[in-house]
């Protein structure tokens, strides 16, 4: 029971009826419920921002040496050219990094191109010799192929087009792996990051090449792509300084 006098020393907490008294809880004031109101549309517009910054951006290695950055055009989602900016004349390569997975060089495609670049602005050609998979079609074939099973070996259903033109991981006769599909390489995901890399000596293809191909990296984007400036790296004479810029490619 509690008295009227505790009632009154408590105001807006008690309500005495009879021989009862009830407790009840304090009702914000307007002044509390405009501030919880405006803290939770603060929070909103910092989540709508952090979601529509842009993709991620990482500055590698020796970057303060040369600076190097990119743009792709717009209209591309995969980009067939990028316009590099250097502050001092360097050697460039770009690679594909997919975490997780490993890289592919995109530039230069073969010996004969000269990746010298004096300072300033110049735009160079990347090249995807894999088109992005479409992710929903292996996902739904995959399901399908899962569900067959479960009835009762049923055969396996006709592969989407889409999957057939897109998707490079398709392996005739090997139906270990997600009946008749393996992990596609990682010149056809559709998501990853674009690293351009530059350095006063030049980086040889060959040696890139021998050193990045079939080469699995590790999940975490930090260190997938710490591990490919290493690898790239590795290529050059001992000393030498190697900056990097990466920049995340939506592909879809």
């Amino acid at each position: 029971m509690v008295r009227f006098s505790q009632c009154l020393s408590l105001p807006g907490r008690c309500f005495v009826a009879g021989a009862q008294s009830f407790s009840l809880q304090a009702i914000p004031s307007t002044s509390t419920r405009m501030r919880q109101f405006r803290q939770l549309l603060l929070a909103s517009v910092v989540t709508t921002s952090a979601c529509a910054s842009g993709p991620e951006i990482r500055k590698l290695g020796d970057y303060p040496a040369v600076q190097p950055l990119f743009t792709t055009p717009q209209n591309e989602k995969t980009p067939s050219e990028i316009t590099v900016n250097l502050v001092r004349p360097s050697y460039v390569s770009a690679l594909y990094v997919v975490p997780g997975r490993g890289a592919v060089i995109v530039y230069p495609t073969d010996t004969t191109m000269d990746t010298h670049l004096d300072a300033g602005a110049h735009t160079i050609p990347v090249r995807f010799s894999e088109r992005p998979y479409n992710r929903d079609s292996a996902l739904a074939m995959a399901r399908r192929v899962a569900q067959g099973r479960a009835r009762g070996g049923m055969p396996a259903p006709r592969t989407p087009v889409d999957t057939l033109s897109r998707d490079s991981s398709r392996v005739r006769g090997d139906s270990s792996r997600l009946g008749g599909f393996r992990d596609p390489s990682p010149g056809s995901s559709p998501i990853g990051y674009l690293l351009l890399v530059a350095s006063p000596a030049q980086i040889p293809l060959q040696n890139l090449q021998r050193r990045v191909n079939g080469i699995t990296i590790p999940i975490d984007d930090d260190e997938a792509l710490s591990t490919v400036m290493k690898l790239v790296k590795s290529t050059l004479p001992d000393g030498t300084t190697l900056a990097g810029y990466a920049r995340e490619l939506d592909r879809t």
